[in-house]
């Protein structure tokens, strides 16, 4: 543009009787065309508008798709293996066979744990529950229901183990077994009580139930107005040489003695055996509880076979079977797998007892199963007993953890944010040619998709806002003695009842 185009060219601003500033655009006259000799008066506001609503809507567009850098999965980095996943049978209801297959097996979340309740004798199970719902027993018993729940689990190849709610009221300081009071200890009350666990144990398996461990005491820190103790470090640590050879002597020497599930996520009173390598050498599970605390990496002294677990979390805030509880959950299942770098994880309760209508179990009081129970199972259907977490790069809003098994591999993705995401995962070799998405949302419920093509070890998914996606290679179900397969590898959710 030369400069005599340029001084030839006049603006002019003028106010207008409704406010709106005109522009004028004079054209010199030796440019002919019509066009080019009108005059342009165009508001600028109208042009300011144009511009905003343009810039939002490219705005909205790019946070509603958002595309992150790729992730890529370290298949040959590994951290820890998988135990499982679990919850307690705490309510006095037996599950009917179609709950016990949504929980237990591939047609469902595929849980591997379920953990019951010791009780130290009848008559203490009768004060709270009543006369009959209490296996008899000469020593140790457990509810009914609590029992069928265990018969069925372990028919379909799940592990039981128990915790002990509180000693018998004459090893407490308030001689009270349903509430509250610290154990009194001593050579004979740490005898007689390694009895009585040994004999729950003695019991279970008389009834058809092998457990898997035993838990000295369920939150030794807390006491409070149900069955609860409180113990001190150095109790546990002076108990835990008579019931390791109380059960060798009775022939359960394989059975896994767990500490101390306390209350929050420390491990303050485990110090005492743990600093001790020959009682620490008879520890197989250290536990805590995630009621409070963040994940975080707990350390020990004389750490050998040891595996670590969260035994328990679920909240008593008004009952929420939404995707905002389950995505609560999904989030605090994948810190304390990749921060705590537990080996399993457990929710508390299966179902609902029907007396308050809050989180504390996976279903309502109605028995509809919540979708926290889904995204568990986004999880635990996919990364199974026996596999290895291995190292995920990862640098965007997503939680992204990635495990592998003799006969498989997955990926679980959590997007708590609001955006879909356009998202490319490099995984090598190891899942083969395509991958199957599952997912869990709003509207689904670890509900299969069409599988991903995979090429050049790699491959890219649209992860839905506020869900929980897991890439998994095709499923091998596991097999159990006493447990029969589903026929179908892929699992049929369409007769469990859904949150409403």
């Amino acid at each position: 543009m030369s400069l005599g185009w340029r001084r030839k060219v006049r603006l002019f601003f003028a106010p207008t009787p409704t406010g709106r500033t005109l522009v004028q655009i004079a054209v010199p006259h030796r440019h002919s065309s019509f066009f080019m000799k009108c005059l342009l008066i165009l508001p600028l506001s109208f042009i300011s508008l144009f511009l905003i609503l343009s810039l939002s809507f490219i705005s909205l567009f790019l946070a509603r798709v958002m595309s992150h850098k790729q992730i890529t999965v370290q298949w040959t980095s590994t951290e820890q293996t998988i135990d499982g996943f679990g919850a307690e049978a705490a309510s006095d209801i037996s599950l009917p066979p179609s709950r016990m297959d949504f929980f237990y097996t591939d047609a469902g979340i595929h849980l591997t744990f379920l953990r019951v309740e010791i009780i130290p004798d009848v008559a203490d199970c009768e004060s709270l529950y009543g006369t009959g719902h209490c296996v008899p027993s000469a020593n140790a018993t457990v509810l009914r229901t609590a029992l069928a729940n265990a018969q069925a689990a372990t028919s379909r190849g799940a592990l039981v183990w128990g915790t002990e709610g509180s000693p018998p009221g004459y090893m407490k300081s308030n001689g009270r077994w349903g509430t509250g009071g610290s154990f009194l200890g001593g050579a004979a009350n740490f005898a007689k009580y390694a009895a009585i666990q040994t004999s729950f144990v003695s019991l279970m398996a008389s009834n058809g139930v092998p457990v898997y461990a035993v838990s000295v005491q369920n939150e030794p820190d807390v006491s409070e107005d149900y069955p609860t103790c409180t113990w001190t470090a150095q109790q546990i640590h002076d108990y835990i040489p008579y019931l390791s050879a109380t059960l060798s002597s009775a022939g359960y020497g394989s059975v896994k003695i767990m500490i101390d599930e306390e209350s929050t996520w420390t491990n303050t009173l485990s110090e005492a055996v743990m600093h001790d390598a020959a009682v620490a050498s008879q520890i197989g599970i250290l536990a805590e509880h995630a009621y409070g605390g963040k994940a975080s990496r707990l350390t020990w002294n004389n750490i050998t076979t040891q595996h670590v677990w969260q035994t328990e979390v679920s909240d008593l805030t008004s009952y929420d079977g939404s995707i905002a509880s389950g995505l609560k959950y999904a989030a605090q299942i994948h810190n304390w797998l990749t921060t705590a770098m537990v080996n399993s994880w457990h929710y508390f309760d299966i179902t609902h007892s029907g007396d308050t209508n809050d989180n504390e179990a996976l279903t309502d009081t109605s028995f509809n199963i919540a979708k926290r129970a889904y995204t568990i199972g986004q999880f635990a259907k996919f990364a199974r007993a026996g596999w290895t977490r291995v190292d995920v790069t990862n640098s965007t809003g997503l939680l992204v953890s990635a495990y592998k098994g003799p006969n498989g591999a997955s990926i679980v993705v959590v997007n708590n944010g609001s955006a879909v995401n356009s998202q490319t995962f490099s995984v090598g070799t190891i899942m083969g040619s395509s991958v199957r998405p599952w997912i869990t949302s709003s509207t689904q419920n670890l509900a299969p998709q069409t599988p991903v093509i995979v090429s050049s070890g790699a491959f890219t998914y649209t992860i839905p806002a506020k869900s929980v996606v897991t890439f998994s290679t095709p499923l091998s179900p596991t097999v159990s003695a006493g447990w029969h397969c589903p026929s179908a590898v892929e699992p049929n959710l369409a007769s469990a009842a859904l949150v409403r």
